[in-house]
């Protein structure tokens, strides 16, 4: 599973297999363009994966946590939903096969808050991506993420679930079942 390896700019820098794992959140994304700012973000550390990612899709860092580990999984079996690995990560937390409905649902807006995952297998060139996300969205709220029962409501109504009474663990569950299905 995860293992956390250090922290940089406040920033926990997390292990699965050979992947390095960092996420960030904010409360507000100032940017121009969102769209472009990743794409800079892309250019200037190609060997980073960057995905945004609405924080009210994320439940808890252990759905992330989750989430990376079926990709990881169905990357190593070949049997990928999208051809980009972080737009994998994007289409398994919606638990769907459509990018546009993915995007449309979980994507980062502008003046909205925002959670970044970076993925590599470079731990250096993660400590120089991280210093710049840090830079570019200078207040970290990392409380965004967190599990709540509001948050199930909210993903049951917009993700088209049917709502119960379930445990913040049982729906994690849930999540994760659902993520596992998602296929071509």
């Amino acid at each position: 599973m995860k293992e956390k390896i250090i922290t940089i700019s406040s920033v926990p820098l997390y292990k699965i297999d050979s992947v390095y794992v960092a996420i960030t959140s904010t409360d507000t994304l100032h940017v121009t363009d969102i769209r472009n700012t990743i794409e800079s973000f892309r250019k200037m550390f190609p060997d980073i994966m960057i995905q945004g990612i609405n924080p009210k899709f994320v439940f808890g860092i252990d759905h992330i946590f989750e989430i990376i580990q079926i990709v990881l999984e169905s990357n190593s079996r070949k049997m990928n939903i999208a051809r980009r690995f972080e737009m994998e990560v994007l289409l398994r937390l919606i638990c769907s096969n459509q990018v546009d409905k993915a995007i449309d649902i979980g994507g980062i807006k502008n003046n909205c808050s925002g959670c970044f995952v970076l993925l590599s297998e470079n731990k250096r060139l993660m400590a120089d991506s991280i210093k710049y996300l840090r830079k570019v969205f200078v207040i970290q709220n990392l409380s965004l993420l967190n599990a709540t029962t509001d948050k199930i409501s909210y993903m049951c109504n917009k993700m088209g679930f049917r709502r119960g009474n379930y445990s913040k663990t049982e729906f994690l569950k849930i999540l994760t079942e659902k993520a596992v299905l998602v296929s071509q």
